[in-house]
């Protein structure tokens, strides 16, 4: 016993010689100093990413906006967990900085990253009695965390190295009926078509090459979470969705009706893509010898995919009312101005976005068809509007766009208008 403990003494003392001191957001974080300067963040002797700050700043405003929209009556407290917290860069930020969450449960299967996050819980200005951190793997922890708390837990955060699929089941079955879930997957390749049969495997759909790939991976990503859920009693409904280069995450709330549940293949279908026109539309089957409608081409099919909206757009409001009225936004201007102003662009755009539309189509791919230089995307989104069609922007592209209008029909348009 006198051995373990200093050999766990030792590794601490080694550890934190090779961590430096951060901020993000509110909170002050201990993580590994080769994060901040390789281009690969290593995975020893802790993970940690500070390219995904952006996405723990949507996750605070997605947090709080949500216990916000949708308080929870039934019990004394709200329960959060992050089940692969690395660092836990996300986990102590939402002690922090989201002040409706009594309790927050942090767990990585590495031992010494829960030593620094136990190190940078200490370094704020909370009770760090809110924080319990545990080391076991993923699916071990959330059972028998819910065995031991008699309930499960309102808020559950997963972002695992690669694909999610392995460990949907295992938050589905440890989260609270109305609560909420928050899932990234990194294997974007996967889910953009690269590798189809991987996709298939892991997601039960296929994806495709194309300009509007990561949506498509998006809503493939969350039919499979559909799916899994339905086998359990349970609905999801999308609340927010984003993508990066690097990561797809979607946040879904989970209610517990087997009758809902029943009827969950009214949100699946699938993309029928031209790869020689553009033409795209949603079926409900998938046929590989239709032709395309426009050109008579041999179409590529994507899904089964996630075909309703993405966007709570109550939730959405509500984020963009607390960013308003932040606080230290108010109190200091210019503090994180940056950050402010990125993040109201998301939301603001994902609140106005068609989302009920599965695809979206790109400046590029409109102007290579009319062989022109490109309008401005302001320009496109008015003039498809004034001519009698429904268009917006979109999170997924900044310079993409959605609209009910075909691809024919926009080319036909411009050129008919002289665009």
């Amino acid at each position: 016993m006198f051995f373990r403990f200093l050999f766990h003494l030792t590794m601490s003392i080694t550890m934190l010689d090779d961590f430096v001191e951060i901020s993000e957001g509110k909170t002050k974080l201990l993580v590994p100093q080769k994060s901040l300067t390789e281009n690969v963040p290593p995975k020893t002797p802790a993970f940690f990413n500070p390219l995904a700050k952006l996405n723990r700043d949507i996750s605070i405003q997605i947090y709080n906006s949500f216990l916000s929209t949708y308080s929870n009556n039934n019990e004394s407290e709200i329960i959060f967990t992050d089940s692969l917290c690395g660092v836990g860069a996300r986990g102590i930020r939402v002690a922090l900085e989201v002040p409706k969450i009594d309790r927050v449960f942090l767990n990585d299967v590495n031992p010494l990253a829960i030593t620094a996050a136990k190190n940078s819980a200490r370094l704020n200005s909370f009770d760090i009695d809110k924080c319990n951190f545990v080391s076991k793997e993923v699916c071990n922890f959330l059972s028998s965390s819910v065995f031991e708390l008699s309930r499960r837990f309102d808020i559950i955060d997963l972002d695992p190295f690669g694909s999610p699929a392995q460990y949907i089941d295992c938050i589905l079955r440890a989260v609270q009926n109305n609560g909420l879930i928050s899932v990234t997957a990194t294997d974007t390749a996967v889910l953009c078509g690269v590798y189809p049969k991987v996709c298939y495997r892991k997601y039960y759909g296929k994806s495709i090459k194309s300009s509007y790939s990561n949506e498509l991976g998006i809503r493939i990503l969350l039919s499979m979470i559909s799916l899994v859920a339905s086998r359990l009693d349970m609905i999801i409904c999308p609340v927010f969705v984003h993508a990066n280069r690097h990561y797809l995450r979607v946040y879904c709330s989970v209610k517990l009706s087997n009758d809902l549940a029943n009827h969950v293949y009214e949100n699946i279908g699938n993309v029928k893509h031209c790869p020689k026109c553009g033409f795209r539309e949603v079926v409900n089957t998938q046929n590989h010898s239709e032709k395309c409608f426009s050109c008579s081409n041999i179409c590529l099919f994507a899904g089964p995919l996630w075909i309703k909206n993405l966007f709570d757009k109550n939730l959405i409001s509500n984020v963009l009312h607390l960013l308003e009225y932040n606080n230290d936004y108010q109190q200091d201007p210019n503090k994180n101005r940056k950050e402010n102003t990125r993040l109201k662009k998301i939301f603001d755009t994902s609140l106005s976005e068609l989302d009920n539309i599965c695809y979206y189509y790109t400046l590029d791919e409109i102007f290579s068809h009319l062989k022109t230089n490109p309008k401005s995307l302001d320009y496109v989104i008015n003039f498809i509007s004034s001519n009698g069609y429904t268009s917006s922007k979109t999170i997924f592209s900044p310079t993409g766009f959605k609209t009910d209008a075909k691809m024919s029909e926009i080319i036909k348009l411009m050129k008919n208008f002289g665009v």
